[in-house]
């Protein structure tokens, strides 16, 4: 279990010091636990005793442990019931996160499932039935789905841990989680992990949680000295010419690639692999059992890059990275942190690069902005560079920059933020799937304003998007539409 192996020592507290039953200090030992990190020595004490916990942790901190180290001791074993209940954003932080329930509480016997969609309900339905878990690990529409077909019994629930908090509210999961804890006993434990903590993380830690601690843990590195940070300014047509230069400059032991859609991965995919044998894909639309054979050879050293979306690559924990590329710039800020939070892990460091087109340096320079520094610009190879038409902050304290020649027009959509739940990238999705012949390069900036939402369209594309969106949604949504 090479993803759960102390590397560094945070303390010189031991682990063999806590009261723990014999059983899981036997497997932590074996796991090579000697030390807890910072996270662990925070948390676990106050999850022995019961608290509700609101804790802000960068990815790679330890913070699966954390959690399961104690609430694998706090577990009654002879009791065949569903005690604990783990909700993350991914089938791949599922199958990790149960995974590593399973080795820490392998003496003790504990019986873990992970419940995620695209596997068939009839199996899952049987092996909740026949095996019953103690350690439940579940994406929220799966979880739910068993709910409501009364799969799974709840009242014995002792433990709610929500991870990757920020995430799964960014992917739309409000509603699912709303209904699953309300099917929960009242008198439970409560914990909430999350590498940012949101005004959404915020109000929904006040619906459901009681009287919380709330833990920061710093990185014992800072990300700006443990992450070296680059970005090149390009072109459109020149970014995969750029991107295989750097990577024969870099020479990564492991690399992932990340893009912005499916269609992006699979284009990249089908151009590199001719470059290079080393190269593998992961996406959403991608059949479960491939998803995980291409990154099992990931994880193997047998492709040596990995090309893949955000959410595929979700709970990716991987040792060993040391490049992360952003071939695209993404569209939340929050989705930056987590793409370079794959390499420079625990005591390891790494290089994150980011391609940055005209049209995106906009979004890239708020996104400075929202980490209070600046990424080093490593090169230029665009033909034209945006013009800066005033360095002086604006209304919202941000640079306004005209990030891109040409035509430009803004379509306003009429939903906001106090009037939907949709992110930037529901309208980016909605437009890249429902317009024929848009490209990523024809959106720009998307500003969620109120009530409604303003998509910069360039190259007098926004009439097809206005004219699309009279009948298709966004993200189940009829919205009106206009040019704004």
């Amino acid at each position: 279990m090479k993803e759960l192996k102390q590397t560094e020592t945070a303390t010189m507290i031991k682990f063999k010091d806590y009261p723990f039953e014999n059983d899981i200090k036997r497997a932590l030992g074996e796991l090579g636990f000697k030390h807890p990190l910072k996270v662990q020595e925070k948390t676990i004490p106050l999850i022995l005793d019961g608290k509700d916990l609101i804790v802000k942790s960068q990815t790679g901190s330890g913070k699966t442990a954390a959690f399961a180290i104690p609430i694998c001791e706090k577990i009654n074993a002879a009791h065949e019931s569903p005690q604990a209940l783990v909700l993350t954003p991914t089938r791949e932080l599922a199958e990790q996160v149960m995974k590593d329930f399973s080795d820490i509480s392998k003496y003790k016997e504990l019986k873990c499932l992970a419940l995620y969609g695209k596997q068939p309900m009839a199996d899952q339905r049987r092996e909740l039935k026949k095996n019953t878990p103690h350690v439940i690990v579940a994406t929220p529409g799966r979880m739910l789905d068993h709910i409501e077909n009364k799969n799974v019994r709840l009242q014995d629930i002792k433990y709610l841990v929500i991870d990757e908090a920020d995430e799964m509210l960014l992917m739309g999961f409000k509603e699912q989680l709303d209904a699953i804890i309300q099917k929960l006993p009242k008198e439970r434990v409560t914990l909430l992990f999350s590498a940012t903590i949101s005004d959404e993380v915020n109000i929904l830690s006040a619906q459901y949680m009681h009287d919380p601690e709330n833990i920061e843990i710093e990185p014992e590195v800072a990300s700006i000295n443990k992450i070296k940070q680059v970005y090149y300014g390009v072109d459109g047509l020149k970014k995969v010419d750029l991107i295989k230069k750097v990577i024969e400059r870099e020479i990564p032991r492991k690399a992932v690639i990340f893009c912005n859609t499916q269609e992006q991965v699979d284009n990249l995919f089908e151009i590199l692999r001719k470059w290079s044998s080393s190269i593998c894909a992961v996406h959403g639309g991608m059949d479960q059992h491939l998803r995980k054979e291409k990154i099992t050879l990931f994880k193997r050293g047998e492709c040596r890059i990995l090309i893949a979306t955000d959410m595929a690559a979700r709970g990716l924990h991987v040792q060993g990275i040391t490049h992360v590329f952003n071939y695209s710039v993404p569209f939340e800020h929050e989705q930056y942190v987590h793409r370079i939070g794959r390499t420079g892990r625990v005591d390891q460091r790494g290089i994150a690069i980011t391609m940055v087109i005209p049209s995106e340096m906009e979004r890239f320079r708020e996104l400075e902005v929202f980490l209070g520094y600046k990424i080093p610009c490593k090169g230029n190879v665009t033909n034209r560079k945006p013009k800066v038409e005033a360095e002086r902050p604006t209304a919202k304290g941000r640079f306004k920059l005209e990030s891109r020649k040409g035509q430009k027009a803004l379509v306003q959509f009429s939903a906001g933020r106090s009037n939907s739940n949709l992110k930037a990238n529901d309208f980016v999705s909605a437009i890249r799937n429902n317009v024929e012949g848009i490209t990523a390069e024809d959106i720009g900036r998307v500003d969620i304003k109120d009530t409604v939402t303003n998509v910069e369209i360039f190259d007098g594309k926004e009439r097809s998007v206005i004219n699309a969106f009279k009948t298709k949604k966004v993200k189940g949504k009829l919205l009106r539409v206009k040019k704004g």
